[in-house]
C-alpha cells in the first residue's frame, strides 16, 4: 500500500516546521522537524518502510524507533483525515 498527504491542503514550509490547513474540515496542523521531513516524502505516493527508511537515516536512529514515530505520525494524519491511501 502506498499513502501520501491529501491533496487538497494548503501548506506552507517555514524553517524546520510545515503549517497545514484543510479549508473544508477546519483542521490545522503544525508539525516539528520530524513530522517536516514526513511530510515532504508524503508529496509523492511512499511506503510505510520508505518512511522509516528515511527516519532511520536522516536521525540514526533504529528501525524500532522510527517505526514507532512513522505509525505515531501517520495515525495522526489519519484520524485529521489528511491522508489519503492508495
Amino acid at each position: 500500500m502506498k499513502i501520501r498527504k491529501d491533496g487538497s491542503l494548503l501548506w506552507r514550509q517555514l524553517d524546520d516546521e510545515v503549517i497545514a490547513l484543510d479549508m473544508q474540515e477546519s483542521v490545522y496542523l503544525r508539525l516539528n522537524q520530524t513530522g517536516t521531513v514526513l511530510w515532504q516524502q508524503l508529496q509523492e505516493p511512499v511506503t510505510r518502510h520508505d518512511l522509516v527508511e528515511t527516519l532511520m537515516e536522516k536521525y540514526e536512529i533504529d528501525e524500532a524507533q522510527a517505526g514507532a514515530d512513522v505509525d505515531a505520525f501517520l495515525d495522526s494524519l489519519e484520524r485529521s483525515g489528511l491522508l489519503e491511501k492508495e
